[in-house]
């Protein structure tokens, strides 16, 4: 699944007026949409089903805030929590929005079957534009994120906004993901929001070194465990010079636990073009190096094991790894 910015989705998208002026009535493109050629994204809009069934989570959602921002009529609406996520490009760990979230007054319109509308203000400030389109801050989407969304999500959303500001995980520029984190302290200190306790929480975890929801997620389930903070991006010198970075380091229990991800094995442009034996083959390498030279231990995660804090406190006790 693939991974795609709004300006190719608006050039995928389908407009109604458009499709009947190349003859498609309406009961062609019911029969489209029954028959699997068209996905219907919201009324008047449509995407080849080809294209919608190749899009990641987070590009389809992205395609439904193109698309109702293109069938907006009068005042633009401010996008806002995992529709502004999207336009900003974070990731929706297991959140697949059903409808598109905008924040306006409580004087505008209800929710409807596709809208659904949260009610306060977004300041002058907190208002922005990607890519064209109206939605709400970094700092204000991922405090909206903190608040309602699932820990892990929330997490895994305010670990990529650092991330964002703070580029290269290998070259952190702590400075500006230190400003981010402190408007990120400063709004959640507003009490009576609904959710603030756990956007607190969240704040006080966040780490835009994580590179992959995985590892966000794997980190939370470290701290449910009692391991504390871990490190991430640690690196280990390497042969001839070079250095191997590990992605999370559990200091208490010299423990590395590298997140593997679907994509490190599967995805053509990760492995560098080599077939998936030799990424197997030359990870393998890495481990033993990594083992032999700091005494540490290496374990792997997968999504599975962490999905849960069941499923985490069981593979972390299998693999001989305890809380002290």
């Amino acid at each position: 699944m693939r991974q795609v910015s709004v300006d190719e989705i608006r050039a995928m998208l389908l407009g109604r007026r458009r499709l009947e002026e190349e003859g498609w009535g309406s009961r062609t493109l019911h029969a489209a949409v029954e028959g699997r050629q068209l996905h219907h994204v919201r009324r008047g809009w449509y995407l080849a089903q080809r294209d919608w069934s190749d899009l990641a989570p987070e590009s389809r959602h992205r395609a439904e805030v193109v698309a109702a921002d293109l069938a907006a009529s009068g005042t633009r609406p401010v996008f806002s929590h995992a529709s502004a996520a999207v336009l900003w490009g974070l990731p929706l760990y297991r959140v697949r929005p059903t409808r598109v979230h905008v924040t306006a007054p409580p004087d505008r319109r209800h929710s409807t079957s596709g809208i659904l509308r949260h009610e306060g203000a977004v300041a002058a400030g907190d208002i922005v534009e990607r890519d064209g389109i109206r939605c709400t801050s970094l700092a204000r989407t991922v405090v909206d994120l903190a608040r309602t969304a699932a820990p892990e999500a929330a997490l895994a959303v305010a670990d990529a906004a650092l991330a964002l500001v703070g580029g290269d995980p290998w070259e952190f520029d702590d400075t500006a993901a230190q400003a981010l984190l402190t408007d990120l302290a400063d709004r959640v200190r507003r009490p009576r929001l609904r959710g603030i306790v756990q956007a607190r929480r969240i704040v006080v975890l966040a780490d835009g070194r994580a590179q992959l929801p995985l590892e966000s997620v794997t980190r939370y389930r470290l701290h449910q465990l009692g391991f504390g903070r871990p490190r991430l991006q640690v690196p280990v010198d390497g042969p001839r010079g070079g250095r191997f970075w590990m992605d999370i380091a559990v200091d208490q229990s010299r423990t590395f636990v590298e997140c593997d991800g679907r994509d490190k094995y599967l995805d053509e442009g990760l492995r560098g073009g080599r077939p998936v034996s030799q990424v197997v083959l030359d990870e393998k390498i890495r481990e033993d190096w990594v083992r032999g030279t700091t005494g540490w231990r290496v374990v792997r995660v997968t999504s599975e094991h962490v999905a849960s804090l069941a499923a985490a406190d069981a593979h972390f006790r299998a693999l001989g790894l305890f809380a002290r």
